[in-house]
């Protein structure tokens, strides 16, 4: 059986024993996952140790396949191995061989070998498809492996426990796994019932939800209807609050709206009751709001300092805002994340597009004038974590790119990024008879946000350049370096 090689290799701004031990934190598997392929972890057990293994469920639409992998050859800070047990390969094993250059430098060598089942020209196509898609995966890994060694080398003081609402969700689990593989404690606070640990050590689930040090913690609550199921450690340096219903999960109808509402402003307002009854306080609070606070502004470019909009996201946010700010009164120090458009290829706007423009029906919307505020996935998670951490951040926090565009900019950065051409506008009343009132809200409002905070208080931004960020989203380039 002849085997296709395919081999990765980078250079990094961290010792070899700093970049294994990444890789042994629960959360890099979540870390290094590409946002652009639907992959699941279903079992985990054992870390990356001889004899732990790792179901992964992969799909494409209505297609699910399950691939289980396992380690073996493990030495502490040297190598390990990743081989295929049952998959979708004759054979698969890849190697990981982590290289000393220097007192501060190392390098990494992933080394895949792999062998597919099919005739000799099916295996011809299929090597060449494989390896092309190698090739995209092993650039982003290697980036993105690259960008947490210098988070760590920013950021890196003692571990702290942090308690993350919403964890489940877009900017949610994104962070989580950040923050684990930064090497700090997660308990998340999710609306699933029951109560998961996982052992840090293994990434192990452990029944009945005993709590170990540095664990993975899941705690179940009910937020609009104000119960909990077990209370909140008292340990916690801090608190993320991302808990809300998804402002296009259906038209804006009155129930809808009243449900966008009260998720937001109940959880908030419950979730500081429960933070003010701790004996011991978390030192902060970073609460989402998004920038639809400031409404439609046109050009006017608005910092931290600008005033409230109009409309209903805007009434949303600044109820929302409120209800999060009486923690003050308990002494937490509160940050109030006003989030831009998210950029990634799982969900939002990005996800939404991507097959359109792929299609080359993309466009500008309207005269294509109108402001368009985004922030990549990882900035978002690099700004709440940059929050977390650095205390003279206070108050509202513009989290959103260094560089707005206009949709008309937008629409020719994805064209770009994708090799397709933007030919076809999209008139105004025809998102308003499709989507209502949420069309000029989210689709045709122009809102140009500055992050004036972010850039004083020295936040370094992973992703400044709309059209090197949607190609490292979408695996055809390595990102801003």
């Amino acid at each position: 059986m002849k085997k296709e090689i395919f081999i990765a290799k980078s250079r990094f701004h961290a010792t070899a024993d700093e970049i294994f031990d990444w890789h042994e934190k629960p959360g890099a598997f979540e870390r290094l996952s590409p946002p652009w392929v639907d992959v699941k972890c279903v079992e985990r057990s054992g870390g990356i140790k001889d004899g732990s293994r790792v179901v992964l469920l992969l799909e494409k639409g209505p297609v699910r396949m399950p691939w289980v992998l396992g380690h073996k050859d493990y030495v502490k800070g040297k190598s390990f191995v990743d081989y295929q047990i049952a998959g979708p390969f004759d054979y698969w094993q890849q190697n990981h061989d982590f290289e000393e250059d220097g007192p501060a430098h190392s390098y990494l060598t992933d080394r895949v070998e792999f062998s597919v089942p099919m005739g000799l020209a099916g295996k011809i196509a299929a090597a060449g498809f494989i390896r092309s898609e190698l090739s995209r995966l092993f650039r982003y890994r290697h980036a993105l492996l690259a960008r947490d060694m210098a988070l760590l080398k920013r950021y890196g003081q003692k571990p702290l426990k942090v308690l993350v609402s919403g964890a489940t969700g877009l900017v949610g689990e994104r962070l989580v796994a950040m923050l684990l593989t930064q090497g700090h404690s997660v308990v998340r606070l999710s609306r699933r019932e029951g109560e998961v640990a996982i052992d840090p050590s293994t990434g192990a689930s452990e029944a009945g939800g005993a709590v170990k040090d540095g664990a993975l913690t899941e705690i179940f609550w009910n937020p609009l209807a104000g119960t909990i199921e077990s209370k909140l450690p008292n340990d916690l340096d801090a608190v993320v609050h991302l808990s809300g219903r998804n402002v296009s999960a259906a038209r804006w109808t009155i129930e809808e709206k009243q449900l966008i509402h009260e998720s937001r402003v109940k959880s908030t307002q419950y979730l500081c009751q429960l933070l003010a009854a701790l004996e011991k306080k978390p030192e902060v609070l970073v609460c989402a709001s998004a920038i639809g606070y400031y409404g439609n502004r046109g050009s006017e470019p608005l910092t931290e300092d600008a005033s409230e909009g109009s409309g209903f996201l805007a009434e949303v946010c600044i109820d929302w805002e409120q209800a999060a700010n009486t923690a003050k009164a308990s002494g937490i120090r509160v940050v109030l994340a006003r989030i831009g458009a998210v950029l990634s290829p799982k969900a939002g706007a990005l996800a939404k597009l991507l097959p359109i423009f792929s299609a080359g029906g993309g466009g500008r919307i309207g005269d294509g004038k109108q402001y368009f505020s985004w922030v990549s996935i990882d900035d978002v998670c690099g700004a709440i974590y940059h929050a977390i951490v650095t205390k003279q951040v206070e108050g509202p926090l513009n989290v959103v790119a260094p560089n707005c565009a206009t949709n008309a900019e937008f629409t020719r950065a994805m064209g770009r990024a994708l090799l397709r051409p933007t030919l076809f506008p999209v008139p105004p009343g025809a998102l308003r008879i499709a989507f209502g009132e949420m069309a000029d809200a989210l689709l045709m409002a122009s809102v140009r946000v500055l992050p004036q905070k972010l850039k004083q208080t020295g936040y370094e931004f992973q992703d400044p350049d709309l059209l090197d960020a949607i190609k490292f989203l979408i695996g055809r380039g390595a990102g801003h370096k």
